[in-house]
């Protein structure tokens, strides 16, 4: 009797397992969990294209048909009709600070460099912030289905907290990038969006050692990859709370960038490049200044990335 009892209890518990994973099969399309709490039941979702992920979960019903995107895929394919748009916001003058002098330079820099990666190329000299505000909601709400990804440019002054200033205003350059989520702009999603900044983030000045030999590095374990903030990059022109130099020519940072980009972009991945840039920057760069305490020091260029794939810009054939 004992026995039988523990057969049908068992049963019993099988049969509620079944209902329950049914139930949150159908919930939660993809077998994702609707919340938190439900973690210890997350599945696998090897049959559906991961760059569909809005506001944390999966609706089939919600997939942008724009690019098949196989979540296993190494290398994002980059093989749409379009490369896509590349953005500048080039400040040069200010209602409250000084001129960037040398700030053209780097625009023409940018401008060649991604004329020749297939980008349309537009720039924006000296908007204040509402105009700011209004081309960047203007492209998060542009149909990106043809296009391979979006690449946006902010040169001009800023300040520590990620602090950025048009024209006449300060802002916030999440102000940007929040435009361009996944749940913001769908036909991104799954596409690299990414975000170069050439300002200052303070007011620090960073001096040179001399390296000796070969050390460890310590790694930040710092996971960055919430579903709808996927396949970002932040390409920033140094650390936070430091200057970022600028002269006559050009800042050493967008100057450095584009020459790398120039030379390794058919055959090097944008991370490695970055990599590249940010060595060429930080031990071929000295300032020179007549300000003896900003003359001699170093600037350290710095990104960060979601992106969950190796980035090639690979070459358009057009006819």
């Amino acid at each position: 009797m004992f026995v039988l009892m523990f057969h049908l209890i068992s049963f019993g518990r099988a049969i509620m397992k079944y209902i329950l994973e049914k139930h949150l099969a159908i919930s939660s399309p993809g077998g994702e969990p609707n919340s938190e709490a439900e973690e210890s039941v997350l599945t696998r979702n090897d049959d559906v294209p991961d760059a569909r992920i809005m506001r944390g979960m999966l609706y089939t019903n919600d997939i942008v048909h724009t690019v098949s995107t196989h979540k296993d895929l190494e290398i994002y394919p980059m093989n749409l009709q379009k490369r896509g748009k590349c953005v500048i916001f080039n400040h040069k003058i200010f209602e409250n600070q000084r001129s960037r002098e040398g700030t053209e330079y780097d625009q023409k820099a940018i401008e060649y460099t991604f004329n020749n990666l297939d980008f349309e190329v537009t720039t924006h000299p000296d908007l204040n912030y509402e105009d700011v505000m209004e081309e960047i909601g203007n492209l998060s709400k542009e149909n990106y289905e043809d296009c391979d990804c979006i690449c946006i440019f902010i040169l001009t002054h800023g300040t520590s907290g990620d602090y950025v200033y048009a024209r006449d205003y300060r802002y916030r350059l999440s102000d940007i990038w929040e435009k361009f989520t996944a749940d913001n702009c769908r036909t991104l999603a799954g596409k690299p969006k990414l975000f170069f900044i050439q300002a200052c983030k303070g007011y620090s000045t960073m001096h040179g050692i001399h390296a000796q030999g070969r050390s460890a590095t310590d790694l930040a374990d710092a996971s960055y990859t919430i579903p709808t903030h996927a396949d970002f990059l932040y390409g920033y022109s140094t650390v936070e709370g430091y200057y970022s130099f600028r002269a006559k020519e050009g800042s050493c940072y967008i100057q450095t960038l584009c020459e790398v980009i120039n030379e390794h972009w058919r055959t090097t991945d944008l991370l490695k490049m970055l990599t590249m840039i940010s060595r060429k920057v930080g031990f071929e760069f000295t300032a020179t200044h007549a300000n003896v305490r900003i003359s001699g020091t170093k600037q350290m260029p710095t990104f960060s990335s979601t992106l969950t794939r190796d980035l090639y810009f690979m070459p358009k054939h057009t006819s």
